[in-house]
């Protein structure tokens, strides 16, 4: 099998990707496609070779990513945005022997940076009369993705991902029935490419039903409204502060008449955005839960009535429990540690055995670090990370619901809360807040949602909020 050939077998003059007025047909893309595999094939690259693609969401990113696989190579997705010294720390732990710099990525020969690693041309043929190159049959297992994991730099992770996991993914999705993605719908490419979501349940999995993508390299919301209603975007999909941002901004009201899937992932959506995205626009945003080692799909609303606040129901094929930290499964309607065994689950991470044996077990569980529960109609709803969670007086106090109280204060714009060590209570609970609003406004608002010891003992107001590419609030950042 190969990823490669999910655009083989498409209608030549479909659209498959617009970018800006370019529109690329999948006759067009396929070409490219040959074109830039040749020259990866004439730089050196062989099966298991590794290409780092340092690109945004560009027609670039999908043509080499879809010829790096079609020789059985390794595709290393890196964030064009990142600085100097972070370039360097990723390519020294993937170790690429090429990579590829897109439009977005051209800063770094602009600006005559060196990382050592050959740059290949994608776009010149080094033989225009030579037929193209046969795509490589690889087994299921053979690893094609390894996917850069958000760790800071002395944790970061890089998962290794196969073809039959991305693969088993695109199914899985699909498994509801008329709901699934078809050749007629029309995605919007927003979310990074350089992160999971973006780049199988987006990219890939959309190019494999011979739909269109849209691609957006930065997001605006007021840009991207634009794009849903001149293209008639069907299948939207974003973080929550994506959608909290579409809720506000200015336009009509059938906007995203278009649109009939709408996802949320990466975390919790705030109730209140979900209402706002109903009642302003007719949408239902159904949540999902995964990982980048999941591939990133565990649960899906898609399919069946939708839930606020929960991430749905398991997909087929995915078995999960919610587990003590002995391993003993819980009780419906208590919290455990959510334990999946997928075919979407990875197949560890690069070089680090002993991370792999901490969270993956040698029968295929994946011990996710998250904190869930059941309902008695099979709806997930996740509760918090286990390394966020507070414990103030013995008791466990969740990051996650305190946010989620404190944003609902119409003052609040964002919210990200901590854990800081208390000589008195062990811990105590901080939050850092973006909005207009009193700290005894909002201790008063926390008093009246929430027990006494999960209130914040101190709210700290900041111009902004450490955000990840994806839109997830990243905690540690603001960890004493």
């Amino acid at each position: 099998m190969n990823l490669a050939t999910i655009i083989a077998d498409h209608d030549g003059d479909r659209t498959a990707l617009i970018d800006g007025e370019r529109a690329v047909t999948y006759g067009e893309l396929r070409d490219r496609v040959d074109t830039a595999r040749s020259n990866m094939a004439a730089a050196g690259l062989r099966m298991d070779g590794r290409v780092a693609i340092i690109a945004g969401n560009e027609v670039d990113f999908a043509v080499a990513a879809l010829a790096c696989l079609g020789l059985g190579g390794q595709v290393i997705p890196v964030r064009p945005t990142s600085p100097v010294p972070e370039l360097e720390r990723k390519l020294a732990a993937a170790k690429p022997t090429m990579m590829v710099l897109g439009v977005e990525g051209s800063w770094l020969a602009d600006d005559g940076v060196d990382l050592g690693i050959p740059i290949v041309d994608i776009h010149t043929p080094i033989d225009p009369a030579a037929d193209p190159l046969p795509i490589v049959d690889c087994p299921p297992d053979h690893i094609a993705f390894l996917m850069l994991t958000s760790g800071v730099a002395s944790d970061a992770k890089i998962a290794m991902l196969s073809h039959a996991n991305l693969a088993w993914a695109h199914d899985a999705i699909q498994g509801r029935g008329a709901d699934g993605l078809q050749a007629i719908d029309v995605s919007l490419g927003v979310l990074p490419f350089s992160h999971i979501f973006g780049l199988n349940l987006v990219l890939l999995a959309t190019l494999k039903v011979g739909g269109s993508v849209v691609l957006q390299r930065r997001f605006d919301a007021e840009a991207s409204l634009d794009l849903i209603q001149r293209h008639k975007i069907t299948a939207l999909s974003g973080a929550p502060p994506m959608w909290r941002r579409w809720s506000q901004v200015d336009g009509p009201s059938d906007a995203m008449s278009s649109v009939t899937h709408a996802s949320s992932g990466a975390a919790a959506l705030p109730l209140e955005v979900f209402a706002a995205m109903r009642d302003r626009f007719g949408i239902e945003v159904a949540e999902g839960y995964g990982l980048t080692e999941t591939s990133p799909i565990v649960t899906w609303s898609r399919g069946i009535d939708v839930k606020p606040t929960s991430v749905g129901k398991v997909i087929e094929g995915c078995d999960v429990i919610l587990a003590e930290q002995d391993g003993t499964p819980v009780e419906t309607g208590d919290i455990g540690e959510i334990v999946v065994r997928s075919p979407g689950v990875f197949a560890g991470y690069l070089d680090s055995q002993g991370l792999t044996d901490a969270v993956l077990t040698e029968d295929g569980w994946f011990w996710t670090g998250d904190i869930g529960v059941f309902d008695d109609d099979g709806y997930l709803y996740i509760v918090d990370r286990i390394k966020d969670v507070v414990i103030v007086n013995g008791f466990n106090v969740y990051p996650s619901e305190v946010e989620q109280a404190l944003t609902s204060h119409p003052g609040v714009r964002g919210a990200v809360v901590v854990g800081e060590a208390h000589v008195e209570t062990d811990e105590t609970v901080v939050a850092h807040v973006l909005g207009d609003v009193t700290a005894e406004e909002l201790d008063a608002h926390a008093r009246a949602n929430l027990s006494r010891y999960k209130c914040p003992t101190s709210y700290r107001f900041v111009d902004e909020l450490p955000v990840a590419p994806t839109g997830k609030l990243i905690r540690r950042a603001l960890r004493p």
